[in-house]
């Protein structure tokens, strides 16, 4: 399955934890089968984990749950424009990602 596709079943499904845990599983998957764009699987990969850790067993708003989707379908775009880039572009584009998380998502 290719990470669009992830991306697509993703954008279609609810934004309960269950979708981060099929967004975060099948992007560890990709790191195996598509060495070369790993950086890219794994930054979006740890993030949707950690929602998942940090929500799984606790109840959030519809509200919030609707954002954080938002939020990573975002993050999804990107890295679907950084597997069409060249290197440089698609780094950049691993970097952008991982730095919103890292210091712009304080939620998980």
């Amino acid at each position: 399955m290719s990470f669009e596709e992830v991306s697509r079943q993703f954008v279609q499904s609810e934004s309960g934890t269950d979708s981060f845990k099929i967004l975060f599983r099948r992007a560890f998957e990709l790191m195996q089968e598509d060495a070369p764009n790993a950086a890219l699987y794994f930054v979006i990969g740890i993030a949707a984990q950690a929602y998942v850790r940090r929500y799984e067993d606790e109840g959030v708003t519809s509200d919030f749950a609707n954002k954080t989707k938002k939020t990573f379908e975002a993050f999804n775009a990107k890295i679907l424009r950084g597997l069409q880039a060249d290197p440089a572009t698609r780094l950049a584009l691993a970097g952008e990602v991982a730095n919103e998380y890292e210091h712009h998502i304080t939620n998980f």
